[in-house]
């Protein structure tokens, strides 16, 4: 185990070498970060390394190496079973949408297909996936025996981010002051702690898209994972356009390139998806649970349709098909219930 001296060296070098563009190895980054969540870096410390990883631009290395320090500090959490997906976005886009993932994975579970999603509270937006299940009376807090009963009963459960990584609460009052979004930001998608074998990540920087894929084509747990980026920026399957796939299977990132067409759905802006906060987010998706239709609707069916065909290889028509079934039989509204009762119960 390196000494407090050994990881205050490694920050130290870290933030030499970034400061002169200089990139980081996988255990360079790994032995930085690691500094920071132990609590052995000062506040000056801390933020030096994370401007000047920001200002160079994070290689997917420095990324791995974040990853790792992380992982290694979690807490893990263990599903009781095999398969699993995430379906989970860094935020950053600036759109304020709607919670868009957090809304597709009770359709995906509901489909069938378990999902074990890792959040937090809002990275950039109005509304973070953890805000918007409060509001729709999930207990985002609850006990792993809670969780571990979602997914058995229900197929679903969510692992509240700052529960499963306490390193992370000693640099929150830091990331908060730094006027730009951290490495903690783009990682955070990458260590959910139930290591699902299959992740559907949302990613609204081209530059950043790749290196998130090639730290999942380098994580052993990974069977199969997709990168997406909406043309328009959106950090989700967008339907506005074309949306760009990195997907990631066996080692090897192949690219790829949806469109509307290939959902069987009609072109729809993103505009109509705009929210005001986690309580207007929490309304709308009960309107679309409850069988509204507009662009909710459309968004949730494109990308949940995603997250099936990332998990079991679905033909992404018929992934649609499946996600409808599970909004108009009523399927998905009465797991969201459930849900709700089941997360506040005690363990």
């Amino acid at each position: 185990m390196p000494t407090d001296a050994s990881t205050s060296s490694a920050l130290a070098s870290a933030i030499e070498n970034l400061a002169a563009g200089r990139p980081l190895d996988v255990e360079s980054a790994r032995l930085a970060v690691g500094a920071i969540l132990d609590g052995t870096a000062g506040e000056v410390e801390t933020a030096a390394f994370l401007t000047a990883l920001h200002v160079k631009g994070e290689t997917g290395d420095e990324l791995l190496g974040a990853v790792q320090a992380i992982r290694e500090r979690m807490i893990p959490f263990d599903p009781g079973r095999d398969g699993g997906i995430d379906t989970c976005g860094t935020g950053g886009d600036r759109a304020g949408t709607v919670n868009i993932s957090t809304g597709a994975a009770v359709v995906v579970a509901a489909c069938g297909v378990p999902v074990v999603k890792h959040g937090n509270r809002a990275a950039s937006g109005k509304s973070g996936s953890s805000d918007v299940l409060l509001e729709l009376g999930v207990a985002v807090e609850a006990e792993p025996a809670v969780l571990r009963r979602g997914l058995d009963e229900l197929g679903v459960a969510f692992l509240f981010a700052p529960r499963f990584h306490p390193g992370l609460r000693g640099v929150a009052p830091i990331r908060k002051r730094l006027p730009f979004r951290t490495v903690f930001n783009l990682v955070g998608p990458l260590c959910n702690p139930a290591s699902p074998p299959y992740q559907l990540v949302g990613v609204p920087r081209e530059a950043h898209a790749r290196r998130m894929a090639e730290v999942l084509s380098r994580t052993p747990s990974i069977r199969r994972a997709v990168v997406v980026r909406g043309a328009d920026g959106l950090d989700e399957v967008s339907l506005a356009g074309e949306t760009e796939v990195l997907l990631v299977e066996g080692g090897r990132i192949d690219r790829l390139t949806w469109t509307p067409a290939d959902f069987g759905l009609p072109e729809t802006h993103a505009r109509g998806l705009a929210v005001d906060g986690p309580a207007e987010s929490a309304a709308l998706l009960r309107k679309t649970f409850q069988g509204g239709d507009g662009p909710a609707r459309a968004y949730i069916l494109a990308n949940a349709a995603a997250a099936v065909w990332t998990a079991e290889g679905t033909p992404l028509r018929d992934a649609v098909a499946r996600a409808a079934d599970a909004l108009d039989s009523g399927r998905a509204a009465d797991l969201l219930a459930r849900w709700a009762e089941v997360s506040q119960e005690a363990s």
